[in-house]
């Protein structure tokens, strides 16, 4: 298996060369990241030259989801993949390495041993973005745990769910975990999109430009100064 790590992490460190001081984002999220609102955030990350960013979206999925071995066994899944330097077209997709449209039951990433922890392991991320808690399929605290395996300082932004039927729970839940994990911080997006008695949907369109692109504008500041301002 390390043998395999090794051949994968000099696959991307060949693919994605370095430019200048380039950090390494991973982005975790559900249905909406695979989907619009993930297309424009990934976009947006991209555009700033100053990350390479892997992201992978599994619809349906919730924290529980990257806790266990990463399968697509709802709704489809999308991973991304941009390297700073990257030209890409904006009338064009982001690229991707690996989806499907549909339930497949299969393992995602297999590449990178189907686990967040061999994930991390193999892409190196200087930070995380999650996208969660949209989904009842919690396991906030476990997923926190597997990053600070990983690396016990490793900042986080999490993004909180769209105005939406008991937002207020699916709130709480996040926030409890954060303030048992303060290397984080969180991103609301309840007054942003969506509405109260909004169970279930997926933006397209301006909607998703628009949640995408006000979260962006909310974190990246904040993970600027983070990566890139000195420790004193």
């Amino acid at each position: 298996m390390k043998k395999i790590f090794l051949i994968v992490g000099f696959i991307l460190s060949v693919h994605c060369m370095m430019y200048g001081q380039v950090k390494n984002i991973l982005v975790l999220g559900d249905s909406h990241l695979k989907g619009y609102f993930g297309e424009f955030l990934h976009k947006k990350l991209h555009e700033t030259g100053k990350y390479d960013v892997l992201s992978i979206g599994i619809g349906g999925a919730g924290s529980k989801n990257f806790v266990l071995p990463l399968q697509n066994v709802c709704c489809g899944y999308k991973v991304r993949l941009t390297c700073a330097g990257d030209s890409i077209s904006e009338k064009k997709s982001i690229p991707y390495i690996e989806k499907a449209e549909s339930s497949t039951k299969g393992i995602i990433l297999k590449r990178f041993g189907g686990r967040l922890s061999h994930v991390l392991e193999i892409w190196r991320p200087d930070a995380v973005i999650i996208a969660l808690g949209s989904n009842y399929v919690n396991a906030h605290d476990e997923l926190i745990s597997i990053l600070e395996d990983y690396n016990p300082d490793l900042f986080y932004v999490w993004v909180g769910p769209f105005k939406r039927r008991n937002v207020a729970i699916r709130y709480a839940a996040i926030e409890k975990t954060i303030r048992e994990n303060p290397q984080g911080i969180l991103i609301r997006s309840d007054d942003i999109i969506g509405h109260d008695t909004l169970s279930s949907a997926h933006f397209t369109g301006a909607s998703a430009r628009r949640w995408a692109y006000e979260v962006m504008n909310r974190f990246e500041p904040i993970l600027t100064d983070r990566l890139y301002t000195p420790a004193k």
